[in-house]
């Protein structure tokens, strides 16, 4: 009898096997700037206790590039959290913001140690002010940007004195190797189910798919058709970029940070009868086209990469409750606001996509294709994309971390093979948009940001 078999799901496993091309690794980095140092005993006992509720802290990934099953999360044995925890002190004159954006850069260049738990929390004293800043790094297998967000709760308080009524410590988890035998026998025990459940997948989508017919022929014929032509341009190589300067593509990263009042950006939106996402991406497409402009280049169109949320209330904390969305959206509006309109039915239509609920089963099949396949696949998916863009809701009031209020949530989300990739992050009343851009593709960073800078705000004066 084995035991229990903390699997990877197949999405995470796809995510964790590709970074055998360096390109695509998945790293998570989200900067919090707090206006005063944190308490060192308060911020300790609060990391202990996240990663001892959010056991995939305290667990390594443990896999067989030989098996057809994902990899397994098992309990570190060897466990530091003084490791995962670090404190350091910037050498800078009075540094602020940017010298801490470049220590994130250089500590999000950085491999994780595949021997330990997948993620770091460094904080950064020293600041100008004596601010302070907290960079919590983690790769995306563990979690998604939403799901970050949950975990990080037991992080905040809503006061700045801490609450101290948080109950007893949890128990961590169990410090384990599951051994050879157990982990050849759960991995045979897997296969079995997972065969299992396609084929009964399948067999249940034959019948629902008969009876559809037999009671609407018609829009059953006209949804296949829909489905089929969605299926084919999600699951299609991407090939080049579109854009004709943003080729290049390496392991470096430069951040930058645009504030943006977040009611403003909203109701700019709400007025002229779109969403927040529709004017993010407004202003997303305007820096696109005005930077090449700048350049002496022009673009007609971007391919995009767009996670759309499928977490539902009630879903644990952690984890990836999303599908990614592949696709082409102009940029050869000059008008702002013809431009947002423009858009709203593109992403609208995106969100919708019937093709999406394939996701699911693609990444199950490529799981059981050897690493080197798999990741070429992933490549001629991921790599063709010029900008990846996330939109992800924070704290909407003033938050406290160990007794310091955070000024600023800025979340910078892996490139994983696109030239940028712009997220938005809302938090007190602000949207902060983390700009992470690969010095290789677009060669002027500080220009993009300026673009984007200007963008937003023909946004916000619609």
């Amino acid at each position: 009898m084995t035991t229990n078999d903390p699997r990877m799901a197949s999405f995470d496993a796809v995510m964790y096997g590709v970074e055998g091309d360096p390109l695509l690794r998945s790293v998570i980095a989200l900067v919090v700037p707090l206006d005063s140092e944190p308490d060192a005993e308060v911020l300790l006992d609060r990391v202990d206790r996240m990663s001892r509720v959010n056991s995939k802290l305290r667990r390594r990934v443990v896999g067989n590039e030989f098996s057809l099953a994902p990899p397994r999360w098992e309990p570190d044995p060897n466990f530091d959290l003084d490791y995962h925890l670090r404190w350091q002190a910037l050498p800078d004159e009075n540094p602020g913001l940017p010298e801490v954006l470049e220590l994130a850069e250089y500590l999000s260049e950085q491999d994780f140690d595949h021997s330990r738990p997948l993620w770091e929390m460094t904080i950064v004293t020293g600041l100008e002010n004596d601010e302070a800043a907290v960079i919590w790094k983690i790769h995306h297998s563990i979690t998604d940007g939403v799901g970050g967000m949950q975990m990080a709760a037991v992080l905040f308080d809503l006061t700045e004195e801490p609450n101290t009524d948080l109950g007893p410590m949890p128990e961590a988890p169990e410090g384990r190797d599951a051994g050879i035998r157990s982990r050849i026998s759960q991995g045979i025990d897997f296969e079995g189910s997972q065969i299992k459940k396609e084929v009964t997948g399948g067999v249940s989508s034959v019948i629902d798919a008969a009876k559809n017919l037999a009671t609407d022929p018609t829009g059953s014929v006209v949804a296949a058709q829909e489905f089929t032509t969605s299926a084919a341009k999600m699951l299609a190589p991407q090939g080049e970029p579109l854009s004709p300067i943003w080729n290049g593509r390496s392991l470096s990263v430069t951040f930058s940070v645009v504030e943006v009042p977040l009611d403003d950006l909203k109701n700019a939106a709400r007025k002229n009868g779109c969403t927040l996402n529709d004017a993010f991406m407004t202003a997303v497409t305007g820096a696109v086209r005005d930077y090449h402009r700048k350049l002496g280049t022009s673009i007609d169109g971007i391919r995009v990469n767009m996670p759309i949320s499928v977490r539902k209330d009630g879903d644990p904390s952690g984890g990836n409750e999303w599908v990614p969305a592949r696709f082409v959206i102009p940029t050869n509006v000059d008008d702002t606001l013809e431009r947002m309109q423009q858009l709203h039915p593109i992403l609208d239509q995106t969100r919708h996509d019937p093709a999406l609920s394939l996701s699911s089963i693609v990444y199950r099949l490529l799981t059981v294709l050897p690493r080197s396949i798999t990741t070429n696949i992933a490549g001629s998916l991921m790599k063709g994309v010029d900008v990846a863009a996330t939109n992800v809701p924070g704290p909407p009031i003033p938050v406290y971390c160990a007794g310091a209020k955070v000024t600023a949530l800025i979340p910078f989300a892996p490139k994983a093979g696109a030239a940028v990739n712009i997220g938005l992050m809302s938090y007190n009343g602000s949207a902060f948009v983390g700009i992470n851009c690969d010095p290789a593709a677009v060669a002027d960073p500080e220009l993009f940001t300026e673009c984007f800078r200007q963008a937003v705000e023909k946004v916000i004066d619609l």
